[in-house]
């Protein structure tokens, strides 16, 4: 038998299937239960709906050694996200109960449970369903009847597996505890055998759990009460325009540098019959005579309030670049939301008219072909 060659690979389909979970039910809070090298904690955080996203492994050496993968970077900050994102790490068992998982979205556990004890799966379950109570969970597993299909037929897949069940011992797991914890669990797998071999199943097997009740107040107030005792490797809270600062600073960086560009333009366009290679040609003499005959052409340049009033124009020694022109742009328009909101960010960081409608450029900065 030739070897069995999945496409995608098979920890890259598994990922694919919590993607499509959060897609579909759009989760604020995600977690990782047994993260290891947080790889799909890095997939995870380039969804727009997650706000919080956590990891937990007993690997410290691990979590330290990646954490450098979720940790925001230098473009992060030039383009803060549209929402707030924060991302802890934390070293510690799964089996143990900490408030920090509390009151999640979505617990996930990723080919976790095949390295647990008996007693230590009994104990995740119940840390699981019964204090971390997360809206929803996904459980995937080996599914040992796909074993045939492998190199070798091997009884476990990895030394460290403590069982490999079968469709039948998951669903049976599953199903208790479901039971047991008010929860509904639906199942599913990736990895899918040749045509042939279709009666072995999924190579992983996963259920999706999904809790049938709320909680009340004076049980998640209690659960609160419990003692911290996840040790933290890493939080970071990524630049968002949820915030104030990182909001000025892009409206800032987006308008502005529109606003340089229409002025560029508005010179550029102006004086467009400038022979450029006659002017790179001029001695300084002839450049201070010219310069004056420009800034005596710009005076005679006519205009009136109804045809300035979406495209810059020349007043007095200034160029004016009005903020219409700047919010009907897109982009400004969604950070800002109002044309006040805009005059107000731009206020103190640039030359604004008496009547604060137009960015005020003076023509003393340019040279006599209206370049800085």
């Amino acid at each position: 038998m030739e070897p069995i060659r999945f496409r995608p690979p098979l920890y890259q389909q598994r990922y694919d299937f919590v993607k499509s979970y959060v897609d579909t039910y759009k989760p604020k809070k995600v977690a990782d239960l047994g993260c290891s090298e947080c790889s799909l904690l890095q997939r995870l955080k380039f969804w727009n709906c997650i706000e919080q996203l956590v990891g937990v492994d007993i690997d410290k050496d691990t979590l330290k050694r990646k954490m450098y993968t979720l940790t925001p970077l230098p473009t992060n900050y030039l383009e803060p996200l549209n929402r707030s994102l924060t991302v802890t790490l934390y070293h510690g068992s799964v089996c143990e109960k900490d408030p920090a998982l509390l009151g999640f979205d979505l617990i996930t556990c990723i080919e976790l449970i095949e390295h647990l004890e008996a007693d230590d799966l009994e104990k995740l379950q119940d840390v699981l369903f019964g204090f971390m109570a997360p809206n929803a969970a996904v459980i995937s597993t080996p599914n040992v009847e796909f074993n045939v299909l492998l190199p070798e037929n091997p009884r476990f897949r990895h030394p460290d597996h403590k069982f490999e069940w079968s469709r039948k011992e998951f669903q049976s797991w599953a199903m208790k505890v479901a039971g047991q914890y008010n929860y509904t669990v639906e199942f599913s797998g990736v990895g899918k055998p040749p045509p042939e071999y279709q009666d072995v199943g999924f190579c992983s097997q996963i259920g999706v759990f999904n809790k049938n009740y709320i909680e009340n107040e004076e049980s998640i107030s209690k659960k609160k009460k419990y003692s911290s005792v996840y040790k933290t490797v890493l939080h970071v809270i990524y630049p968002s325009l949820q915030e104030e600062k990182y909001l000025r600073q892009t409206v800032l960086n987006v308008a502005l540098s529109h606003a340089y560009r229409i002025k560029s333009n508005f010179l550029h366009n102006l004086f467009a019959e400038e022979d450029e290679k006659k002017t790179n040609r001029m001695d300084v003499e002839n450049k201070s005579c010219i310069q004056s005959n420009w800034f005596s052409s710009l005076q005679t340049v006519q205009t009136n309030e109804e045809s300035t009033c979406l495209q810059p124009f020349l007043e007095g020694d200034t160029i004016q670049v009005p903020l219409e022109i700047l919010f009907a742009i897109s982009r400004v328009k969604e950070l800002c939301g109002s044309l006040d909101v805009l005059r107000n960010m731009l206020s103190g960081e640039v030359t604004l008219s008496s009547d604060g409608n137009t960015i005020v450029y003076p023509l003393e900065n340019y040279d006599m072909i209206g370049a800085e």
